[in-house]
């Protein structure tokens, strides 16, 4: 099978670097093929990551950080199935609902100091790690390139907004009362929501990235 997504290390360009660092490298991709998924996406970060980076066990810096959920964490956390079977259970254990202005903002829950309530404290490492957020996947602790970071947060944005939609299709939501003044109509679909939610690795990398971005990020093979 053709690679679909390549990643690999360039340097910062010294005036975007950190000058009490010293010489900085960002990592940087290349959409390769036209099909290329959503999944593709992360195999490759993964792939990339693992040949790159020391093993980060016992660093819990990112796990402070704010971490959006997606329509992908309702199967990557083990359910399968539509979200309609037990998807309010679900977000009453797993999130935390908040607004950006009028959107609706779905992350993962916090401990009372702030951490993922996921973190083990004492080992500093993650609790369900094998079943981690979508977020917390695609994080890598590099810095990026410009279109490295768009592309990320094209892909969590329309993510969640696609689990928001879920959210407001269900009969009885959770935090019914709070999401009153929401409308449904306020959340297009995307390429997520033309697939079942169990298929949401299969969504076109370039389907959700737009001709822009799409434009800077796709280098044919």
């Amino acid at each position: 099978m053709a690679e679909q997504i390549r990643f690999w290390l360039t340097p910062v360009p010294e005036a975007e670097a950190d000058p009490f660092l010293g010489p900085q490298m960002a990592y940087d991709l290349a959409v390769l093929q036209p099909e290329a998924t959503v999944g593709d996406y992360l195999t490759g970060l993964a792939e990339f990551q693992a040949a790159t980076l020391a093993d980060c066990k016992g660093c819990d810096g990112c796990c402070h950080e704010r971490a959006p959920l997606t329509i992908a964490d309702w199967q990557l956390s083990g359910h399968s199935g539509e979200p309609a079977g037990g998807l309010a259970e679900w977000l009453l254990d797993w999130a935390e609902l908040s607004f950006c202005g009028p959107a609706v903002d779905l992350t993962l829950r916090r401990s009372e100091n702030g951490s993922c309530q996921f973190l083990d404290e004492k080992q500093k490492c993650c609790t369900i790690h094998p079943w981690r957020s979508f977020t917390c996947r695609s994080h890598c602790c590099l810095p990026k390139t410009e279109r490295a970071e768009a592309l990320r947060e094209v892909l969590i944005n329309a993510g969640e907004d696609e689990l928001v939609r879920q959210l407001l299709s269900l009969p009885q939501p959770p935090w019914a009362d709070r999401l009153a003044e929401c409308s449904l109509a306020d959340y297009a679909p995307n390429a997520f929501s033309n697939l079942p939610a169990a298929d949401w690795a299969q969504a076109k990398l370039q389907d959700l990235a737009g001709p822009e971005l799409w434009a800077k990020i796709f280098q044919p093979a």
